[in-house]
């Protein structure tokens, strides 16, 4: 083929163009469809998402809640009956002594964050007595040797004794 050839076609190709109509190339109608569904799970990825990570909503958060209710029973009957417990069960034998004065120590302290909203169960024996509540203190201190010493021991009748004073006023 000579070079005058090569021109001769070209141009020959350009006039079948001219004039002449092609449609558009067409895409498969699957490609419109997978659109389609990309599309609307992300929309539902967005909404159903928050929609199951959110809390439960409790029929009671509507409903009005007293600050205060009064017990049935007065604090100081009900830990006093409590500490009597602790002191049956240690006469049964059913607890050590070193159980009761812990028993005995978690009861005071219960006894006075119900009646006063005091932290004291999570308090140390410092936290206490930085709480002006000397009467608190010092029967939680009374009531460590027994519960902490290396030896058992320490009476769990004077124990128990040191709790219901401690309960007592309070009431």
């Amino acid at each position: 083929m000579l070079a005058g050839d090569h021109v001769d076609l070209v141009l020959r190709a350009g006039s079948l163009t001219e004039g002449t109509f092609f449609p558009p190339v067409t895409f498969s109608p699957w490609w419109g469809v997978l659109a389609a569904t990309l599309v609307a799970l992300v929309i539902a990825f967005y909404i159903v998402v928050p929609l199951l990570t959110r809390a439960p909503r409790r029929a009671h958060d509507d409903a009005a809640v007293p600050e205060f209710v009064m017990p049935d029973v007065p604090l100081s009957e009900k830990y006093g009956d409590l500490i009597a417990e602790v002191e049956a069960d240690h006469r049964a034998g059913r607890v050590s002594s070193r159980a009761a004065h812990q028993r005995l120590s978690l009861l005071v302290r219960y006894f006075a964050f119900e009646s006063t909203g005091m932290r004291a169960p999570t308090m140390t024996l410092a936290d206490l007595r930085d709480a002006q509540s000397p009467e608190l203190s010092d029967a939680v201190e009374r009531l460590y040797p027994g519960a902490f010493a290396a030896i058992e021991g320490g009476s769990v009748a004077e124990a128990a004794e040191h709790a219901r004073r401690v309960v007592k006023p309070w009431n």
